[in-house]
């Protein structure tokens, strides 16, 4: 009963982690893809990487934002939106709000020394509003996004599909094995006969007696008395 519950607690927190794992690499897919956040819960995490907001966002940062519209958003609000800007044009920026002029809602980096005039956010481009910088993912993020980082991460995934999944391939190949030694038995028939090998060999061993040396005789390999 034990057995099957170990069993069943592991392949469960498997199930997990691979569908994790799916989920992450969907959603980082699909913000690719798509150049926007994708939102879960209202939610969502963003890389964010010039010092643009610095210090209050640092460069190489993720932060995590919420969903919101511009009825939403108020002055000194620091908000993600589509850049109408030429050299990044389509792309998302993320400033804070200094004042509101119409439909505009004029934008600065606060480490800028002028706000985005004409580039600032128009209310239909407005995607997100900033909520918090996210520590432990940055740190993770920056190691990935090296070289290094992302050789050592590779080698550690794969080092932990191995702890985890060579057990279960060596149980499917011996099976595998046993089922090509034995094609017509079922798995119980073949483990009796196993045993059954098992316990002549058993007997065969207790049964061998030592060979018995033959001592030379008087005048063998040697001179004669």
């Amino acid at each position: 009963m034990k057995e099957q519950l170990k069993k069943a607690l592991k392949n469960t927190f498997h199930t997990a982690a691979i569908l994790l794992l799916v989920v992450i690499a969907i959603v980082f897919v699909l913000s690719k893809i798509k150049g926007k956040p994708i939102f879960l819960f209202g939610k969502a995490t963003m890389w964010v990487m010039t010092d643009s907001m610095d210090p209050a966002i640092p460069s190489r940062t993720y932060i995590l934002v919420e969903k919101v519209t511009a009825d939403d958003v108020k002055e000194n609000d620091i908000i993600s939106f589509i850049s109408t800007d030429p050299s990044i044009q389509g792309q998302l920026n993320t400033h804070r709000v200094i004042k509101k002029e119409g439909n505009v809602f004029v934008t600065k980096g606060d480490n800028n020394y002028r706000d985005d005039g004409a580039y600032s956010a128009k209310a239909e481009n407005i995607v997100a509003r900033y909520v918090r910088t996210l520590p432990v993912m940055t740190f993770f993020g920056r190691i990935v996004l090296s070289r290094a980082g992302f050789v050592l991460v590779m080698l550690i995934l794969i080092a932990l599909v191995l702890v985890c999944y060579l057990p279960d391939l060596k149980t499917a190949l011996k099976k595998q094995e046993e089922k090509t030694a034995y094609p017509d038995i079922d798995e119980k028939t073949r483990k009796e006969i196993d045993k059954l090998v098992e316990e002549e060999l058993k007997k065969l061993k207790a049964q061998k007696k030592p060979e018995n040396k033959i001592k030379p005789q008087d005048g063998e390999n040697g001179k004669n008395v």
